[in-house]
């Protein structure tokens, strides 16, 4: 990730960053996940095609953007996936992958070698076989994900693991960590906050820690304690989603961030260039300043391509 510091430089609006949600597909069946819904046929038939794919990257190419960060799903759930993949790394982004990890084996390891990653993040849920199983509703899961990872840490590709806190690893956090803290040049990374499923239904949120429960695993462990006083501290900067930073879903939208889906612009059937610099100024956000009213309020609704989901 490019240091704010070091961006000073840059237009107010400009497109640096895309995190690029590539499929809902997935080999698992995470209790958290938001996308999973659909992870269906007849949804998976809808979403971008590689040559779409292709063009859309071209564009974001021409249009300056730096970095890309290949979601889904399970991005290497699409046959696609190294074509894209490798398309992305020699148009000259810092590409990382967001995966489970269960995927990766001896030939896609080697894979990342030859064109390696600005890093992956792998989501790591527990320290047992069963308690991750339990998390991802998919027996064997948790000996493939350990495998990927010492996979590509033998091969020394930057890894950032992820736990996300739920009622069923509550227990476990602090171990996963501290397996994570002895892998050398790997980072620990806590994920508190779950989202209602693309469909619009709360199953994640049934899975959520309270606040209490939260302040009590920080106050365990001195590293998440500085972090969420870090979190804690009232954050004034404007959101930027939207000047900097922006989201593309499966099926090709254009949204200012994955949190903020209620409007989109096809990219489809429009370029890149008229959806970030015409489209995602008109687009609401609850975060951006009040007095920014080109982005806080809609004002070109009858914008041709501008759909709202």
């Amino acid at each position: 990730m490019v240091r704010q510091d070091k961006l000073r430089h840059l237009p107010d609006r400009f497109p640096l960053a895309c995190q690029w949600e590539l499929t809902c597909r997935c080999n698992l069946h995470c209790v958290m996940c938001y996308t999973d819904c659909f992870n269906r046929p007849e949804r998976i038939r809808e979403e971008l095609g590689t040559e779409e794919i292709f063009r859309i990257m071209d564009e974001l190419a021409d249009a300056g953007t730096l970095e890309l960060c290949l979601t889904g799903g399970e991005p290497l759930a699409r046959q696609d996936f190294f074509t894209l993949y490798d398309h992305a790394v020699r148009l000259g982004f810092l590409v990382t992958v967001f995966t489970n990890g269960t995927l990766i084996r001896e030939d896609e390891a080697d894979h990342f070698v030859k064109l390696p990653p600005q890093r992956i993040e792998i989501s790591l849920h527990a320290s047992t076989p069963e308690g991750f199983d339990r998390v991802t509703q998919c027996q064997g899961s948790y000996r493939r994900c350990l495998d990927a990872i010492e996979l590509l840490r033998a091969r020394r590709i930057p890894l950032v693991l992820k736990t996300t806190a739920l009622t069923l690893n509550r227990h476990d956090i602090l171990t996963i960590k501290s397996r994570v803290d002895r892998f050398e040049g790997t980072r620990f990374q806590l994920g508190e906050d779950l989202r209602p499923e693309l469909d619009g239904g709360d199953g994640p949120f049934r899975y959520a820690l309270s606040r209490d429960e939260l302040d009590a695993l920080h106050a365990e462990d001195p590293a998440l304690q500085r972090e969420a006083c870090a979190r804690s501290r009232p954050d004034t900067s404007p959101c930027r989603s939207g000047l900097h930073r922006f989201h593309i879903d499966a099926v090709g939208r254009l949204q200012l961030c994955s949190g903020n889906r209620r409007s989109s612009y096809d990219l489809r059937s429009g370029s890149f260039r008229e959806g970030f610099f015409e489209a995602l100024p008109t687009f609401a956000c609850q975060w951006k300043r009040p007095q920014d009213q080109e982005l806080s309020h809609p004002s070109k609704t009858n914008h041709g391509t501008v759909s709202h989901v």
